[in-house]
């Protein structure tokens, strides 16, 4: 079985910003900064992808964050997501979507 962490970020304007699993990882230590997203709450979805090559089932886990950056475009806080601005349903299937267009054509089934 093979794994796969994507991990995304769901801007104020509406949009889709992905990053490889070592910018998160430096986001989220505070070692790099995003000054596009200086003072700003976000919320951060995170994919994880299960191909079972064996059986052909595929798995998808989703998670998500509201996140926090400082002045400087550091990330300082994560939290669930708010009432206030909660992951919509549309956002987190355009996020499944968007991350399964690279998986090879099957008939999938949804549970």
């Amino acid at each position: 079985m093979s794994q796969h962490i994507r991990h995304f970020v769901l801007t104020p304007e509406g949009g889709i910003r992905e990053f490889t699993a070592d910018q998160a990882a430096l986001i989220a230590a505070g070692a790099d900064r995003l000054p596009e997203f200086a003072g700003r709450d976000l919320r951060y979805l995170q994919l994880t992808l299960m191909d079972n090559a064996g059986s052909g089932e595929l798995k998808i886990q989703t998670a998500g964050a509201r996140i926090h950056f400082d002045e400087q475009g550091r990330m300082t806080e994560a939290g669930p997501p708010t009432d206030a601005e909660p992951i919509t349903h549309f956002e987190h299937d355009a996020v499944v979507q968007w991350v399964l267009r690279d998986v090879p054509a099957a008939a999938p089934t949804f549970h």
